[in-house]
Parts: structure tokens; sequence; C-alpha cells
């Protein structure tokens, strides 16, 4: 793929600076932009253009973290922080990695980043796709992609929901999202990505799947309303 571009948000004009510098030591990564200000960045990230996010996490107006809940669009996240406590805090949100501030070790920013870059680049983007593997015990099981009606997250694991069956796998949510179409899947809560087609009805905070409510984040809200067809 071309240059991964990325941008850098933190209150901290050091900060800034010594990561403006360790990106422009790395060929593959493109500064797009620095803010201090999380407001304007969340309206520039949600314009869907950039890969890679390098995200403090005490800021004034608005913390890191309430900023990943206000992304409609999801880069990949590098959380850098004075604080090692919140290392706990931004996996939860799925974050790429973790770096502690200052960050003067450049093995230790490329291997965050190489890692932003690998999960960047199995991103799913062929929407003809109709099957994909998933990994059960020792097996290899070919499941057809329009059978799944939702995924949810479970602890280190990702429970795949069809009609016939619930298949268990040890991922991420954010990593089986990424394989998955985005013309036909969708996050909507930091627990679950559905099936678009898949959906009976919404109302204001959940959504139906068959006999399943799912609720519906108001991060992700606007981004599925913006998705469905309505008459």
């Amino acid at each position: 793929m071309d240059n991964i571009r990325c941008v850098v948000v933190d209150d901290d004009p050091v900060s800034i600076e010594i990561l403006r510098q360790l990106i422009e030591r790395t060929n593959f990564l493109e500064l797009q932009e620095a803010f201090n200000d999380p407001v304007e960045a969340i309206e520039y990230i949600n314009q869907g253009n950039t890969h890679m996010v390098f995200l403090d996490v005490e800021m004034p107006t608005l913390s890191g973290l309430k900023l990943m809940e206000s992304l409609q669009h999801k880069p990949e996240i590098i959380i850098v922080s004075g604080k090692k406590q919140y290392a706990l805090d931004a996996f939860d949100f799925e974050v790429c990695d973790f770096l502690l501030k200052p960050v003067n070790d450049y093995s230790r920013f490329l291997k965050a980043v190489l890692r932003a870059k690998s999960n960047i680049g199995t991103t799913a983007q062929d929407s003809s796709l109709t099957n994909i593997f998933i990994k059960v015990d020792s097996l290899l099981v070919n499941l057809d992609l329009n059978g799944i009606r939702w995924c949810e997250a479970y602890g280190d694991y990702v429970k795949i929901h069809t009609a016939e069956k619930v298949y268990t796998v040890y991922s991420t949510l954010k990593s089986v999202a990424d394989k998955l179409p985005p013309d036909r899947f969708l996050r909507v809560h930091r627990s679950y990505v559905v099936n678009l087609s898949k959906i009976d009805n919404i109302d204001h905070t959940n959504l139906q799947i068959a006999d399943k409510i799912i609720p519906i984040s108001d991060s992700y809200k606007n981004t599925l309303m913006q998705r469905i067809k309505t008459l």
C-alpha cells in the first residue's frame, strides 16, 4: 500500500515534536496533521482518510479515551502517555499499542507502528468476498459470510453467531471486524459487529437480529443510520 497516513493528538508541544521527528524518520509514515485540540482532531479523523493516530490520554476539553468513543471511522490507535495506568484502559478499546512518554526509543516506536501497519494491511477491502476461514480448535472452518448474523467480544475470544451454530475463535473483535467486508458488516458497540442485512429492527438504543437484542453505542449510531436505507 501507499504511505500510511497518520495524525498526532497531544496537548504537549514537546511530545508532538518528538513524535514528528520519529514519524519523519520512518519512510512509510506520512504525518497529515498534529492537533492539540482533541475536538478538532475528531472532525478530521472522521473524514476517514487517516490510517493511524498517536493519541495522548490526558488533554483539556476531552480525554483521549473519550475521543476514541467519538470516532465514527476507527483507524489504528497508538496511545502515547506519561502514565502507565492508562495502558489497561487503552487496551479495553482494542488500541494497537501503548507507548510511554517520553518516546525516546526508536526501536520501540518502530515495533508499534509495524504492528499497526500489519493490521492495516489485513483490513478487508474486497466486497465480493463470500467466504472466510476461521480457526476453531485445530481446524480451519470455511464459513459463509452471508450466514454470519453478528460477532460478539467474549474476553480473549470472539463468538461468531450463525443461524445454525456459534463459533468461538481466539481473537479480538477488531481483528475479526478488519477481515470482514466493510460494506456488509459494521461495528455498533465495543462488543458487537453486525451483519447489516440481518438486522430486523432498530430503536434509539438497540437493534434486533432474530431473538437477540444488541446495544448500539452513541459513538457508532450515526454511522449505522448513514449506512441503512430508510423510507
